[in-house]
């Protein structure tokens, strides 16, 4: 099955992915924003669109906080793929390449992307695959 990744703002390094930037500002305080984040809202602003917000959890959690975080504690990395390009498909959560589940995602009244689960789900979903992995 072949997939693609996505969820990246456009203005960010390929060689640095946003989920390991560890953003944790204050969307309502612009100076507090990494750059890329700053950018994609300038360039939202300028063509007069809502407000940029990174990909979220349905509990309002930025998937890039509780992915960096995981990341970290497990020595892996997180990614979310599309696995058919076509809105609304499911996604795959892939952990070191390898898809571990899939996932439903929408997009909010603004544009901006939500995952179809909470923060504490998501938790449970990666961690019950790195049990799996590790042979638990």
């Amino acid at each position: 099955m072949a997939t693609r990744t996505v969820e990246r703002p456009g203005s960010i390094s390929t060689a640095m992915p946003y989920v390991r930037a560890g953003v944790t500002s204050d969307p309502d305080r612009p100076d507090d924003l990494p750059e890329w984040w700053a950018e994609n809202q300038r360039i939202r602003e300028e063509l007069n669109l809502p407000p940029y917000r990174p990909p979220r959890f349905e509990d309002g959690t930025y998937t890039h906080e509780v992915t960096s975080r995981l990341e970290e504690e497990y020595d892996c990395s997180i990614r979310f793929a599309s696995v058919n390009p076509r809105y609304p498909e499911d996604w795959s959560i892939e952990v070191d390449g390898r898809a571990v589940a899939s996932i439903g995602r929408h997009r909010d009244e603004n544009g901006n992307t939500v995952y179809e689960t909470t923060t504490s789900e998501f938790e449970e979903l990666f961690e019950k695959a790195m049990r799996k992995r590790s042979g638990d």
